[in-house]
């Protein structure tokens, strides 16, 4: 399965959902759902991210994939932009994670020009918000269903930009 395969689940559920959010008037459903599409939308993002690091780890050596497999099993939310700098990239070399922030600062100045939307903010917004639904109960009341979305989108550029690193 390729990394970019993770994301399809979410688009399929978008697509699923957008009929009815445009014809949904309660505020309240309409926060479940948006809370429900972050936890989705982090799920992908996370289980790309280790997709990205397994298939990497494996072409380098066997053992390196088993120790990334050990390490990465239990990533659990904590992808984060510094995260992924800090502690994750970092541990297969400067020569990866200077590459990933080459990489990121041209999607973002790319994407800003394009979308108006800086993906590295967009990707850390999610999270953020997924965090605040599972352990809160609530989303911010500065989002909305249609603002996850492009939150969302935009932070995928994070994993694309993860994924044109970790090659040889």
């Amino acid at each position: 399965m390729s990394y970019s395969d993770r994301f399809a689940l979410v688009e399929d559920y978008l697509a699923h959902v957008d009929p009815m959010m445009a014809a949904l008037e309660d505020p309240f459903v309409e926060g479940r759902y948006t809370g429900f599409i972050a936890i989705s939308a982090v799920t992908a993002y996370e289980l790309a991210i280790k997709d990205i690091f397994y298939d990497f780890a494996d072409k380098k050596h066997t053992v390196l994939g088993d120790m990334t497999r050990a390490r990465f099993f239990r990533l659990n939310g904590k992808i984060k932009l510094d995260d992924l700098k800090k502690e994750h990239i970092k541990m297969f070399g400067d020569k990866y994670l200077d590459r990933f922030k080459r990489n990121l600062e041209k999607a973002e100045n790319d994407y800003v020009r394009a979308y108006s939307k800086s993906p590295k903010t967009a990707y850390n917004n999610v999270i953020t918000w997924r965090h605040q639904f599972v352990h809160e109960g609530t989303m911010p009341n500065t989002t909305n269903y249609a603002e996850i979305k492009e939150q969302y989108t935009a932070g995928k550029e994070v994993v694309h930009c993860l994924f044109k690193s970790m090659v040889r």
